[in-house]
């Protein structure tokens, strides 16, 4: 009996887990493409928080490939994702379907789900084989997708009290090549410091702002930006928080 109780139990555990990991594909979405897109980005996560994204994808049903200086319609049998890499420790990513092989004009989803332990900004890889079918011979593009961050912070702007704690949020959207908004808390009111520094350190940006307790939005215009990777930081009372930003071109 001792047994089989155990044994219902594990299934019960593995049950809720798959539930947790899975995601259901969205068939509103029509037009091809992968949600959210790279200027929304992926939500933010929190160390020792759970923490659930679901992506929606929609496979084109054809694409255009050049036959010598002749560009054809192709229809696409299929797109496949090889590899998501990039993730932080305690995430994990499912398909749907589960062979993570998703037929041409189909609507699937990929779940990231877990329970971050480290922080940091991450970058995440995925490669995709897109299969189809040229003049009756099978042909296969291998593509790589790496304009994805997700950055796990330490706090969540709260306290265990519930008071305001010095934190930022990761700019939305990113990349971005226009406007962007950065949110941080503060647990007092005081004069807040704003840097940006490009990746081999130089100060391209810098701006005092009098920030409230609690929430602060920041507005940032980055249309005269050189496109690239920045990192852009908060320093209150030698505190400070930094965090990862990528300017595209229009």
């Amino acid at each position: 009996m001792k047994k089989t109780v155990t044994l219902i139990a594990s299934f019960i555990i593995l049950a809720n887990n798959i539930a947790f990991s899975q995601c259901i594909p969205n068939p509103a979405i029509t037009q091809a493409g992968i949600y959210p897109d790279s200027a929304t980005g992926l939500a933010p996560a929190f160390v020792n928080q759970p923490y659930v994204q679901d992506m929606q994808l929609k496979v084109p049903v054809d694409t255009v490939v050049n036959i010598g200086p002749i560009p054809i319609t192709v229809p696409i049998t299929s797109i496949e994702l090889i590899a998501f890499s990039g993730l932080p420790a305690g995430l994990s990513y499912a398909c749907n379907p589960a062979s993570c092989i998703f037929p041409g004009g189909s609507n699937g989803c990929v779940a990231v789900t877990g329970t971050p332990t480290v922080a940091g900004v991450y970058q995440i890889t995925a490669i995709t084989k897109t299969n189809a079918t040229i003049f009756g011979v099978p042909n296969a593009q291998y593509d790589t997708i790496n304009y994805y961050y997700l950055t796990v912070s330490t706090v969540s702007g709260l306290s265990e009290a519930g008071l305001p704690t010095l934190s930022m949020s990761q700019n939305m959207p990113n990349p971005t090549e226009d406007f962007t908004t950065i949110i941080y808390n503060l647990p007092n009111l005081g004069e807040v410091e704003f840097y940006m520094h490009n990746m081999i350190g130089k100060e391209v940006y810098h701006r005092s702002y009098n920030g409230d307790q609690g929430e602060n939005v920041i507005k940032l215009d980055v249309r005269d930006f050189t496109p690239g990777v920045y990192m852009y930081s908060i320093s209150v009372n030698g505190e400070s928080v930094t965090k990862r930003m990528v300017i595209s071109k229009k």
